[in-house]
């Protein structure tokens, strides 16, 4: 059986579901609930990634706002900007240390300055588990093999 090293091209979701970064905060919260997402990258009007928004994000503002009158303001207004991404060709190891550094629980996925697909933590235990299950040998041999591949893989880059 050949192995290799997933990337984050082959393991993310895509195309990804982007907000636009204009889009009013109640629509937003509105999208993210009926579409089962608990957050999505931010894109401007040229497609540029330009934060994440989360549904904590829009938690803060709507939960503000629920006695008073709906929430005002655009997606910008609440998103975090400069957010943490991948690009295609990072490894699982590189995208788990995202993950592991940061509070974010997905990762937009770039190709040449544009988001062209989206890592979540679900992505990522599923490559995890088809890396831990990809065969039956002792601990020690698997601990082996992967540090060959790895070593490979850095050389040859």
């Amino acid at each position: 059986m050949k192995f290799t090293i997933e990337t984050a091209g082959e393991i993310m979701t895509s195309p990804p579901f982007c907000l636009n970064a204009s889009t009013n905060v109640s629509e937003a919260a509105h999208t993210l609930v009926n579409k089962h997402f608990h957050g999505a990258p931010v894109v401007n009007d040229d497609d540029e990634l330009v934060g994440v928004v989360s549904e904590s994000d829009l938690l803060a503002v709507i939960a503000g706002a629920a006695f008073h009158a709906l929430p005002a303001g655009h997606v910008a207004d609440f998103m975090s900007r400069d957010p943490q991404t991948a690009e295609t060709t990072d490894d699982i190891y590189t995208i788990t240390r995202h993950f592991q550094r940061g509070r974010a629980s997905r990762l937009p996925v770039m190709e040449n300055g544009r988001c062209v697909g989206i890592i979540t933590r679900r992505n990522l235990l599923l490559a995890l588990q088809r890396l831990t299950g990809f065969h039956d040998k002792e601990p020690r041999e698997t601990y082996e093999v992967l540090a060959k591949l790895r070593s490979e893989r850095d050389g040859a880059a």
